[in-house]
This record gives structure tokens, sequence and C-alpha cells, in this order.
């Protein structure tokens, strides 16, 4: 009868006798094979009766993998280096805005909690931890981004048999809070328009960059509020998608990384045209002769080559994100309005014309939703 095999990957046991035949003692060993560097190496243990040497391989499995399955990299490959080998297997197989995302994840949150760790040493329960400490700090949205993109670093992990299994598989989700949905009526529209347009918000106006600046700022929110665009649909707005009256969204501003920024399509990635009031229209034509007539007084020190209609006062994209936290927050708190997001400023355009009487449709089409049912 033909002697059956031991399933691979479970390791052997031999025996070292000495020149009488007796036992000197039993040993296990393992191939265990490194992707880091493309080197097999081998785990040994030793012990003077079998049945011991079986307790002990058995400690070792239960210790650095699961049962009888064993990891093949057990002790030998950090988080940081399974992390960097994922991200750069993702390279031009995922959008660069999702790469963006997880490696801004992997950067913030992962490497610097995990990173030294052995990759099989992170437990379920240290990540759970860490992500109730999240909780207290930022909103439930976040940490649920944050426990997604580790989850598929680990899971990759999991396929290529660099685990056995994923531990944040079986982490759970701090309880979702709703959030306080603001949304702001008439007056607290007015307050916000009148801060940004009289520049109360800041104590005073330096130079002309300042002057550039608050000018934007006062437009960009009127924009907001006269036409349901997103935040990114507005900063990547460019002057060849303006017609009077009517501005054709093609682009959204995006984050490459801090300093790189490009245009990609809208959220639903199907241009569409939004209608802007007259006076709206006018302002944004009086904005475009102020800032050619900047461009052209500081010409080497402002660029602006993607043809934005808002800027920094150098040309630059403006950050979405700083844009919120500073001058939109700062204006926000000096009209005496706590807790309103940009985001707010196109639900009040929405909830604004459904109460005029515009059909819903209409205002689906002019949001860019690709269901009625999301504007509902």
């Amino acid at each position: 009868m033909a002697k059956s095999r031991r399933p691979r990957g479970t390791g052997s046991y031999d025996k070292l006798t000495d020149e009488h035949g007796n036992v000197r003692f039993y040993r296990w060993r393992i191939g265990i094979f490194d992707p880091v560097d493309g080197k097999t190496r081998y785990k040994s243990i030793k012990a003077k009766t079998r049945a011991t040497l079986e307790e002990k391989v058995d400690a070792w499995k239960e210790e650095n993998g699961n049962g009888d399955a064993l990891p093949p990299l057990p002790k030998r490959m950090t988080v940081k280096q399974w992390a960097e080998l994922w991200l750069a297997g993702l390279e031009n197989k995922v959008a660069q805005t999702t790469l963006v995302c997880y490696k801004l994840t992997i950067t913030n949150h992962l490497l610097p909690r995990f990173g030294k760790l052995w990759i099989n040493k992170v437990s379920t329960l240290m990540l759970q931890t860490y992500f109730d400490e999240l909780s207290t700090t930022h909103a439930f949205e976040t940490v649920a981004t944050i426990r997604s993109h580790f989850r598929a670093c680990f899971s990759k992990a999991v396929k290529y048999g660099i685990l056995f299994r994923n531990p944040v598989k079986f982490t759970d989700l701090p309880k979702s809070q709703q959030p306080n949905l603001k949304i702001l009526d008439e007056t607290e529209i007015a307050k916000i328009l009148e801060v940004a347009k009289n520049r109360t918000y800041r104590s005073r106006v330096e130079d002309d960059a300042d002057e550039y600046e608050m000018r934007s700022n006062y437009l960009i929110v009127l924009l907001a509020v006269s036409s349901g665009m997103r935040q990114g649909e507005i900063l990547g707005l460019t002057w060849p998608c303006m017609h009077g009256t009517q501005i054709e969204v093609k682009h959204a501003l995006i984050a490459l990384s801090i300093k790189n920024k490009t245009l990609k399509e809208p959220k639903n990635g199907k241009p569409r045209m939004v209608s802007i009031p007259a006076t709206v229209a006018a302002e944004l034509e009086r904005w475009q002769k102020y800032q050619t007539a900047y461009a052209e007084r500081f010409k080497g020190i402002y660029e602006n080559p993607l043809s934005l209609v808002f800027t920094s006062p150098t040309g630059r994209p403006i950050n979405g994100g700083n844009f919120t936290t500073h001058p939109y927050r700062a204006i926000c708190k000096t009209a005496g309005i706590e807790g309103a997001r940009f985001h707010d400023l196109r639900h009040f355009w929405a909830s604004s014309a459904l109460s005029k009487g515009v059909p819903v449709q209409i205002v689906s089409e002019q949001l860019g939703h690709s269901s009625i049912a999301i504007t509902y």
C-alpha cells in the first residue's frame, strides 16, 4: 500500500540517531518562502521524545498560525514590508484617486500604529482597540473607510498565503451616529453671504493676495448657494465651461497628493448643464476680468495653466479641505452659525428649489444625481 504524503505546508518529522542507532532527538522542519527577498528559510524544532516534539510544534503553530496551517512568513515580514508590496501591486490596477486614498490610510494610520509589528502578530483585539480609539476623534464614515482599507490590505495578504486569516474581518465598527443634518434657512444663508462679501471674518486686508483670496471665497460660496454644485465641481470649474447663465459641469478637482491636484469627471461620470441666476453670472463675469488683470499684474508669479475659475493667489488649485476648515468655517462662525458644512449649501439650494415648485426631475438633473430617488 502506497505511503500517504503529509499535506504540503505542514512540515516534516524525522529523528537523529547516534552510531548505535539510539535516538538522540526528534526534529520537525518546515521551509518558509519569503517574497520580500525571494529566499526560502527553514524553521526547526527539536525534542527528546516524539510526543514532546508534537506538543512544541502544536504550540508554535498556535502562536504563529491557525491550527495545522502555518503562515509562510512567521516573524519575518513586518506590516510595513507587506503594505509597501501591496501598494506597489495596485499601481495601474485601480483608479489613481483610489490608490491615493489607500496610500493616505497606510501612511497616516496603519504604519504609525502597526508598521513595525510582524504581520502575523497583528491581532483582532489590537485592531478593534485602534478603531475604537479613532471613533472618539473621527467621524463614523472616516473610521469605516480606514477599516475598509485595512481589510483590503490584509485580505490580499491572506490570498497570497502570508496570513491564514484576516484579523480585520472580525472587528466591529463603532456604533454609527447619525449626523446632525443642518438645514440652513434663507436668513442664515443671507448672513453667510453678507459676512463673505463684507469680509468681516478677517480682521484686515493686508495686500493684493488677500484681496484676491477674499473675493474668490465669496464667489465660491455664492456659486454653491446659487447652483447646488459640489465643492469639487466648483473648485474644478474652468472658464471654457462658463456660458453666461449656463455652466457645463464636466470636471471635478481631486487631490492626488497634498501638492498634486488634477481634474476628473464629475461624481457620476456624466457632464451636465447647470443654470445660475443672471446676477450671479454677472458677478462671475466681473471676476473673470479682475482675475485676468491680476494675472497680468503678477505675471511670473501667478500661473493658472488649467484655466480654473477659482485659484489661490498664485494660481494654484484650491485645496477643498483647507477651504472648508479655514475661510468657510470662519465665515460661518462670524455669521453666528455653528456646525454648518460646505455641503449644506448644496442641500439649501435643493430644498429651496423644491419649495419654489421646481420639478424634482429638474432639481435632480441640476444636482447631478443618478436617480430622483437620491434627490428625495
